[in-house]
């Protein structure tokens, strides 16, 4: 069983009614990656085709909704993250997947990789358009949304 399937039956069983955009297609994923200039993870990858964008828990996952290419609001991640590039917010090796709504912003930085070869998820703060520090605080996208979804659960 993949980590994603592991997941999505945990999510399941808390009881929680998680919403999501459904599933994205290799092509339409792969025209989301072309847009960002960035090659997704494959752990990434595996969560756009299962839930394509998440809300559980209070929580939101970045990804690609029904709109696709034209999303002009969260939680479509084309959107997240070119706003957040144009903010300063963000440069362009980062792909924005989720927003604390307080400050942080976490995400996937394809200019660097973790212990599993996929790329790490990093936090930044707001000041990160001035001092540009990047914290790592995942080795990979599979141990960020497993670790935030297993909390969520936690604190139902």
């Amino acid at each position: 069983m993949s980590y994603i399937d592991s997941i999505d039956a945990e999510i399941h069983a808390s009881g929680e009614d998680p919403a999501y955009a459904g599933g994205a297609s290799d092509a339409l994923i792969a025209e989301f990656e072309k847009e960002l200039s960035v090659g997704f993870p494959n752990s990434y990858k595996q969560f756009l085709k299962k839930f394509g964008a998440l809300s559980f828990a209070g929580e939101t996952y970045y990804g690609i909704t029904k709109s696709g290419l034209a999303a002009t609001a969260i939680p479509s991640v084309l959107f997240a993250t070119k706003t957040a590039r144009s903010l300063g917010d963000a440069d362009s090796s980062m792909i924005v997947i989720k927003a604390s709504g307080y400050g942080p912003i976490y995400s996937i930085d394809t200019s660097k990789l973790g212990e599993t070869g996929e790329p790490v998820v990093v936090e930044t703060e707001l000041s990160f358009k001035r001092d540009g520090q990047k914290g790592v605080i995942f080795k990979s996208f599979e141990d960020f949304f497993c670790e935030s979804i297993r909390q969520s659960i936690k604190e139902l």
